[in-house]
């Protein structure tokens, strides 16, 4: 989703949304497993806490590895199986079935599956199916699962090809104010935790690090960095950054006692064997190890980013150069392996096997066994850059890794100064020189990256910075990224102050280099005045300017502007919806200015030309605000028993209603009764009532008006199948069942609303074999014409449930001389169709 037009929303209540599937995309130690673990947190404390509010909007969150996911043919057990490894080291006494983790957790709330690293599946075809997967079961009603994916960027269109349930977000990096909040946390039990702050933040901008410190896992790291030791300046680029903090690992976990462990593990092998020679050769094998598990640590992370799914103490057994002794069984070498490996810092243990503690962490380790040695680097190189060598090849093509590790690959090719070097140097050349647009976008993610790139490379950002033959928005990126390289930070910002005034631009590339030349040290002022131009520049599109503002926000000192600005953009009803609810999504997001920023969201809920649905979000970031709460609950009451608005818009003003902690009292007032106004339409009321079941404590109170309006035969006969329907998909028990039944097959409805209403029930999967027999009972009614009961044996067959029985009704059918002969032919024609299957 490209960052300019994407809409911004903080990023807890994203998860907590009702999107079926949702797809959040950031770059690598962006904080997308980060924040799913807060997640889960959160949830604990929610779900354990004796006054958590009534209603059943919350989901119960489980987290699962993506590459579990798609090694499990059964989603439950994958659940299972995810569950157990993560919770199996905190003490769980016995696993949690497939079973369980098949059904709602409790009713009328579903499993929300936190599924973490779909770009670590390493084919295409894999993760493309995965998602069909999850898409599939998103889609079935009731809801059992919900689905958060979180993700790398991936080629294009692999991630956008899913259907409408599908939702997509992108996880922002820090801003230059964020990364000062997060360090000012980390250094407040340091001694005047001003000067160290300043300290801190001028070390990010003498290394360099301070864009790539917006990275959250990097600011990490260097926070952590620095608390070890104030005085020693921070490291230059990321590859040293983890270097420093592998150190720093061992250093810090002196109290564990690293070695002493080890040497602990080595006596308990060793003591196993009592005769003096084979005592001696268990102590020589595993000291022998111990000296080479930085080496071996390096190869299990080249082979497992290399798909090598086995356990990590059998590929390390694979790997280790000293020969298991002969009297040390296999079982006991591998356990002597984990021994060593637990305590390193570098891997945590899930279930039987062990995982790198982040995947940046894991690229670190294996381009680390890539360029172990010259050989190594030199055969990287050809895998790198195949057609290295070759004039008549054609290799301006950027290599085929993803970003991140590649980064990593390239510092240890570069790095030192030999041939090797050299090669690696010239093929980089070549590629920047005959490479264009895809070579633009490959130096521009590098030099974020802060890879070691050669010094020609800052000569060739400029010119695709110059090459008015390729995309605004590529020649804006180019240039920014030259501030990235050491001593070309001011040629970046003349290149962005000058793209923002080039007329010959487009207004979104003009506005985006105003809004990176913010991101430069000392031209802040400068870009606020093209920014400030910019927002109250009318002849721009409404989108650019809401950018402007949002960029402006981002410079502390001039919060107060972007905030008057994002309130107008927000109120103003002569602006797109979609601008007026990014204006207020942005606003969202601001600390302080309560009082305006609450101006702008009671602005937008109570501004009747809006949708309710954006109406109601205004409402909840309302009630997010100190001391506005009522004022928002007050706004979506107001709503919802206005009888000028559409009875829908109505009930989605109840729903937003019962969405605000301790209000959810007035919403089933009102639910209830919209669903006893019976000069609404009967539709309108089962909505009401199906709304009702979702709530808690009035749950059966629904399910009785819902079995009420099923069952009134004065009733529209399909307001009464809507009624037994919803009934199936909120509760799916025996009543509902009998009700939906009773209609599909009873002389109420016509023959043809029936199959439709059984194909809509077919749908959903949970419901399918249900399905299968009602179209069966339709096959088998003598009463009804020929080519309804042909089809329905058809569609019975389709739903691959009850299929031996299709087949047997399609040859009944074939021989049926009640038919005509056309449908005779019909359904023998289907017959032999099934039969070659």
């Amino acid at each position: 989703m490209p960052p300019e037009t994407a809409r911004r929303f903080p990023a807890e209540p994203v998860l907590d949304d009702e999107a079926p599937l949702r797809i959040l995309v950031a770059g690598a130690g962006g904080g997308k497993s980060t924040l799913l673990r807060l997640r889960l947190a959160d949830a604990a404390a929610h779900w354990m806490s004796p006054r958590r509010p009534a209603q059943a909007g919350h989901a119960v969150p489980v987290l699962v590895r993506a590459t579990t996911l798609a090694a499990g043919p059964v989603l439950s057990d994958a659940i299972a199986t995810a569950v157990a490894e993560e919770l199996g080291p905190l003490g769980l006494r016995e696993p949690l079935t497939a079973d369980f983790f098949s059904r709602r957790p409790l009713p009328r709330v579903p499993w929300l599956v936190l599924v973490d690293g779909l770009d670590e599946v390493p084919q295409q075809n894999a993760r493309t199916a995965l998602l069909e997967r999850l898409a599939l079961e998103a889609e079935q009603q009731p809801c059992v699962y919900r689905f958060v994916v979180t993700t790398r960027p991936l080629p294009d269109g692999e991630l956008f090809r899913l259907g409408p349930c599908t939702a997509y977000s992108e996880l922002r990096p820090f801003t230059r104010s964020d990364v000062r909040t997060y360090a000012r946390a980390c250094f407040a039990d340091l001694p005047d935790t001003k000067l160290h702050l300043n300290e801190f933040m001028t070390g990010l901008r003498l290394s360099g690090l301070d864009d790539l410190a917006r990275t959250p896992l990097i600011a990490s790291l260097l926070c952590r960095l620095y608390l070890a030791d104030p005085t020693r300046p921070l490291p230059e680029g990321r590859t040293a950054t983890y270097r420093s903090f592998v150190e720093l690992l061992y250093e810090q976990n002196a109290h564990k006692d690293i070695r002493g462990t080890h040497d602990a593990a080595i006596r308990a092998l060793k003591d196993q064997y009592q005769i003096p020679r084979d005592n001696r050769a268990a102590e020589r094998a595993a000291q022998g190890v111990r000296d080479q598990l930085p080496e071996l640590v390096d190869q299990l992370a080249h082979e497992r980013i290399n798909g090598n799914t086995a356990p990590a103490t059998e590929i390390l057994a694979a790997h280790v150069p000293v020969r298991r002794p002969d009297r040390v069984t296999k079982a006991r070498w591998t356990s002597f392996l984990g021994d060593l490996l637990r305590p390193t810092g570098l891997v945590a243990q899930r279930g039987d096997d062990f995982v790198f503690l982040h995947q940046t962490l894991l690229e670190y380790h294996a381009a680390r066994h890539a360029t172990r040695d010259r050989q190594a680097r030199a055969e990287l190189l050809h895998e790198v850059f195949p057609h290295l060598g070759d004039p008549a090849a054609d290799d301006a093509k950027p290599p085929a890794f993803e970003a991140s590790y590649l980064g990593f690959l390239l510092d240890g090719l570069l790095g030192r100064d030999d041939d090797v070097a050299t090669a690696a140097t010239r093929a980089l050349e070549h590629l920047g020189a005959h490479g264009r647009a895809a070579a633009c976008w490959f130096l521009t993610d590098q030099a974020h990256l802060r890879t070691n790139l050669p010094r020609t490379t800052a000569g060739r950002l400029a010119a695709f910075a110059a090459d008015t033959a390729l995309d605004g928005s590529q020649r804006v990126h180019a240039a920014w990224a030259l501030s990235r390289l050491d001593g070309h930070l001011d040629e970046s910002a003349g290149l962005l102050a000058a793209f923002a005034v080039d007329a010959t631009l487009h207004g979104s590339h003009r506005t985006k280099a105003a809004g990176l030349l913010a991101r430069l040290d000392g031209h802040g002022d400068e870009a606020a005045a093209l920014l400030t131009a910019f927002a109250t520049d009318t002849a721009l599109r409404a989108e650019s300017r809401v950018y402007a503002a949002w960029a402006l926000a981002q410079l502390d000192q001039h919060l107060a502007d972007a905030v008057t600005f994002l309130v107008s953009f927000a109120a103003d009803p002569a602006l797109g919806r979609d601008d007026r609810v990014r204006a207020l999504t942005d606003l969202s997001g601001v600390e302080g200015h309560t009082d305006d920023v609450a101006k702008a969201f009671l602005a937008v809920a109570t501004d009747t030309t809006l949708g309710m649905w954006d109406r109601a979000k205004a409402a909840a970031y309302l009630a997010q605000l100190d001391g506005h709460a009522r004022r928002a609950a007050g706004v979506l009451t107001a709503c919802a028993a206005d009888t000028t608005l559409k009875p829908s818009d109505r009930m989605e003003a109840a729903g937003g209603l019962a969405r605000l902690d301790g209000h959810a009292e007035g919403a089933v007032e009102l639910l209830t009764m919209f669903a006893a106004d019976t000069t609404l339409s009967g539709w309108d009321r089962i909505a009401a009532a199906g709304h009702l079941a979702c709530l808690d404590e009035h749950a059966e109170g629904a399910i009785d008006l819902l079995i009420g309006f099923a069952t009134d035969t004065g009733a529209d006969v399909w307001d009464r199948l809507q009624a037994a329907l919803t009934l199936l998909l909120r509760i799916g028990d025996e009543r509902a069942v009998e009700l939906f039944t009773g209609l599909t097959t009873g002389p109420a409805l016509d023959v043809l609303d029936r199959m439709d209403a059984i194909k809509h029930l077919a749908k959903q999967k949970p419901h399918k074999e249900l399905a299968s027999r009602l179209y069966g009972t339709l096959a088998a009614d003598s009463t009804l014409p020929g080519i309804y009961r042909v089809l329905s044996a058809l569609y019975m067959a389709d739903l691959r449930v009850h299929r031996t029985q299709a087949i047997r009704l399609l040859a009944v059918l074939a021989k049926d001389t009640e038919l005509s002969g056309n449908h005779r032919r019909m359904a023998f024609d289907e017959l032999a169709r099934l039969l070659k299957k």
